[in-house]
């Protein structure tokens, strides 16, 4: 203890000497510890000159005999700490207060300095091996950067031989990188290593990343290159070869499109049309394919091709478009074709219905002239009128027909005009016969039908007429003639009777023109059986008109004749007696006998027509 006090003095007397130096040490040291550590990166020299005055530094402060020093002055100053603990009082004055307090900031500063200094020693070495590394990285670098200017350098080929020559030099490139593979690799390699381990700095993994980039990007560019310049020389040889088959196909596509024909056998159209599409389908397919494969061997071309050779692939493939657009013209014209089959089918529907419209009219014709039912003439000329009507459509529409055959469906050369096609025209033709025939006949009958009205009209007159003098007829058949009291009044029914005879004759003339009407009727049974009806009936009349003309006839000639006789008789009696002369008795007697025959048959025959009923002439005269 006594030492110490007795030594303490000394002892910093003799460390004030060394401090300001050793400050100026520890000084130096962190700096040169912060140029290690600046968040800088130098060349390879500049880091060595900074790595090596670190190194002259801590030698200095790692130096044994420092060591020793900073060990006793850690003692002393334990003992002296320990003193003041023991209630010792050591007397300094303040220049000795001020000296105690540096030696405190020196040992303080160097045991904080210590570990910063071993741990820049670890990254004064680590840094040092990849400032070396990167040394070496430059030279392969630099390698590199040369093979992959060469291997992106602009070519341009416009045939396959400038390709080839392009091709080989571009080998060179490859086999030198293709040498330099293992030292890449190796170097690569320990660039790992250094990455991996603690203290490596960033710009390590920085420069390794990049050297790893740049490697890649030159072997893919030096491959995509090779394939670019396989590809362009295969592409020289699949562009003319695709070109000369789209070629081959297009001229297919035109064959088939000329080749299209129309076919009027609706079977066989069928048929033909499925085979067509599924060929016209075969060959776009081709010529899609094809074109597209084209256009793939023109983009190859194009990458390394010169503006001229640019121009006329492009040119070319142009073309080639173009020419590729019969497919679309084969398109158009199988759907003309299908167009055509279907109106075609439709055609031949329209023919077919129209065949049997002709039958239809045929037999609604027949059936107005011979009617299977009683039909009202009215009803028969409508009936006949919209037939006819019916008939002109008909031949409206065939007329239509006939004139798309003309513009759209007719044959367009002589190997399409099959017989099939001649059929088509020879039914519409037919039809067409029969439908102006139909139509002048219906025509024609509903003219007559027409008729058939004004005529019934006449017929249906007469009847009327001789209906309304009929029954009257047939009243004074049923009651005949009363007898008369004289001659006037036999006069009278004489006169009455011949009226009657003239009005039987009038009305058998009137009946007999209806007949005759009825006759131009194109039907006429019913006008028929009514005028045979008619007919009887006046007969009837008439003979009783004829039976009684003759009785009254008869009876009225007998009693003028009775008049006569009595009034010669008269006259010769008066005539005899007023001149004297005698009056001849026998000739009297015999007017007398003649008077007397007369009256009794006179009285017979008034009592014969007190009947009613006319009597038989032959009986008047008994």
């Amino acid at each position: 203890m006594a030492f110490w006090q007795e030594n303490l003095p000394f002892i910093k007397g003799f460390f004030d000497e060394r401090s300001q130096k050793f400050f100026d040490l520890m000084d130096r040291a962190e700096a040169s510890i912060e140029q290690v550590n600046a968040d800088k990166i130098y060349t390879s020299k500049e880091f060595k000159r900074i790595k090596d005055n670190f190194q002259n530094i801590i030698k200095n402060l790692e130096r044994q005999e420092v060591r020793d020093w900073l060990s006793s002055t850690k003692d002393l100053l334990a003992e002296e700490k320990k003193m003041q603990a023991e209630g010792q009082e050591i007397h300094h004055s303040k220049k000795n207060s001020q000296e105690d307090e540096n030696l405190r900031k020196i040992f303080t500063r160097f045991e904080g300095l210590m570990p910063r200094i071993n741990e820049t020693k670890l990254v004064t070495d680590m840094l040092w091996k990849a400032y070396e590394y990167t040394d070496d990285l430059v030279p392969l670098m630099e390698f590199t950067n040369e093979q992959l200017s060469a291997a992106t350098r602009e070519v341009q080929t416009g045939s396959v031989s400038q390709t080839e020559e392009i091709t080989e030099k571009h080998g060179k490139t490859m086999d030198k990188l293709d040498k330099k593979q293992k030292e890449i690799r190796d170097i690569l390699a320990k660039g790992e290593r250094l990455a991996g381990e603690a203290k490596a700095p960033e710009f390590l993994a920085k420069k390794l990343g990049e050297m790893k980039a740049l490697w890649k990007q030159t072997n893919d560019a030096a491959k995509d290159r090779l394939n670019d310049l396989k590809n362009n020389t295969a592409a020289w040889n699949a562009f003319a070869d695709k070109c000369s088959t789209l070629q081959t196909h297009v001229g297919t596509a035109h064959k088939q499109i000329n080749d299209v024909k129309k076919l009027y056998d609706m079977g066989k159209a069928k048929m033909d049309y499925e085979d067509r599409m599924k060929k016209a389908a075969a060959i776009k397919a081709e010529i899609t394919k094809t074109l597209d494969a084209v256009n793939a061997a023109n983009a190859t071309l194009q990458v390394l091709a010169d503006d001229g050779t640019k121009a006329q692939l492009s040119q070319e493939v142009e073309d080639l478009t173009k020419a590729a657009d019969v497919r679309t013209e084969l398109d158009e014209k199988l759907a003309w074709l299908d167009n055509f089959n279907q109106s075609i089918i439709e055609y031949d529907k329209t023919a077919t219905e129209l065949e049997n419209l002709v039958k239809k009219d045929r037999a609604d014709l027949d059936n107005l002239i011979k009617p299977p039912e009683k039909i009202k003439s009215t009803d028969r000329l409508v009936q006949a009128m919209d037939l006819a009507d019916d008939i002109r459509a008909q031949k409206e529409i065939c007329a239509n027909k006939q004139s798309e055959w003309s513009d759209n469906l007719a044959p367009s050369n002589t190997k399409e005009n099959t017989d099939e096609a001649k059929k088509f025209v020879a039914r519409l033709e037919a039809v067409s016969d029969s439908l102006a025939k139909l139509e002048e006949e219906a025509d024609g009958e509903a003219a007559k039908y027409g008729n058939d009205i004004v005529f019934m009209a006449e017929f249906s007159n007469a009847r009327n007429q001789f209906n309304a003098w009929i029954e009257g007829a047939e009243e004074k058949v049923k009651k005949g003639y009363g007898s008369p009291n004289n001659l006037e009044e036999a006069n009278v029914l004489v006169t009455d009777c011949k009226d009657w005879r003239t009005m039987c004759d009038k009305v058998k003339l009137l009946i007999d023109s209806g007949k005759a009407s009825a006759m131009k009727m194109t039907l006429h049974a019913d006008e028929d059986k009514d005028y045979e009806a008619m007919k009887l009936r006046w007969e009837a009349v008439d003979k009783s008109c004829t039976e009684w003309s003759k009785k009254l006839e008869d009876l009225s000639g007998m009693w003028t004749k009775q008049t006569d006789m009595l009034n010669k008789v008269t006259s010769t009696m008066v005539a005899g007696s007023g001149a004297g002369e005698q009056v001849n008795l026998n000739d009297l007697d015999s007017q007398m006998e003649q008077i007397k025959e007369m009256f009794v048959k006179k009285q017979e025959m008034m009592k014969k027509m007190s009947t009613g009923v006319a009597p038989d002439p032959a009986q008047l005269a008994v």
